[in-house]
């Protein structure tokens, strides 16, 4: 495969075009058409200069661009790598993030990091309308998409009978739920911007202070009782919201 999209790249010295610029502008294309697939390895810096005949300088500068541009991303001791383009996502209906990536024929996965019942901090248990010294379910989850981290929910959940490897069987909170009995009717949700901490940054493979998108919900059942108070943290470049208006 590589192989053959090399051959696809020529660079010619007689334009008076910048030789980085040329390769910057050939490789966007093959990755625009399609030639490259997401999270698909881009040949190595020097496998390209020794192909083309040009220094490795040259291939950097180009490649600097197009991660400029957030159309390839570097991971240390790993490579190159197509990235993900921002997806819209219409705040129109309530639904959950496996049911958003299936309905968009991409394979999501979840790794639970934290799974406990417990006492939380009182702004959540108010905004569930428990009280204070009320236990409820912890669940902090890594999301990720064909394997790739793009996000970290918090979620508190106002049951006790969720367990662990139930979660883990099911692959979505929402269809357990459902399968409890669960009616989910409607959410109200926050979107605001934010900063990646220490933590965050690690588990998404990113540099601390790195852009998120920080959505908060609060989901109520079909009896207006509230079921889930969730933060979650979303790569920028992964999500882009949208809403349609009218007058």
């Amino acid at each position: 495969m590589i192989e053959q999209v090399l051959s696809q790249i020529k660079v010619d010295r007689t334009l008076n075009i910048p030789i980085y610029q040329q390769l910057e502008d050939q490789l966007e294309k093959l990755i625009a058409d399609g030639t490259w697939h997401l999270n698909e390895p881009l040949p190595s810096e020097t496998v390209l200069a020794n192909q083309l005949q040009i220094s490795v300088m040259t291939v950097r500068q180009a490649m600097a661009q197009l991660v400029n541009k957030g159309l390839i991303f570097r991971e240390k001791g790993r490579g190159t790598f197509i990235a993900p383009q921002p997806m819209d996502r219409h705040l129109q209906r309530l639904e959950s993030f496996t049911e958003d990536m299936h309905a968009r024929d991409l394979p999501p996965s979840s790794r639970i990091l934290i799974h406990r019942i417990a006492p939380v901090a009182k702004t959540i248990t108010k905004r569930l309308g428990v009280a204070p010294d009320q236990p409820v379910m912890y669940l902090k989850r890594l999301r990720l998409i064909e394997d790739r981290p793009v996000a970290v929910h918090d979620a508190y959940i106002n049951r006790q009978d969720l367990d662990r490897a139930s979660l883990e069987r099911v692959g979505s909170l929402y269809v357990l739920l459902e399968q409890r009995g669960v009616q989910l009717a409607e959410a109200e949700e926050t979107i605001e911007a934010t900063a990646a901490d220490a933590e965050t940054a690690q588990l998404l493979n990113m540099p601390t202070g790195a852009p998120l998108l920080k959505v908060t919900r609060l989901t109520w059942d079909r009896n207006h009782v509230p079921v889930e108070l969730v933060v979650a943290l979303y790569r920028a470049d992964f999500y882009r919201y949208a809403v349609r208006l009218r007058r």
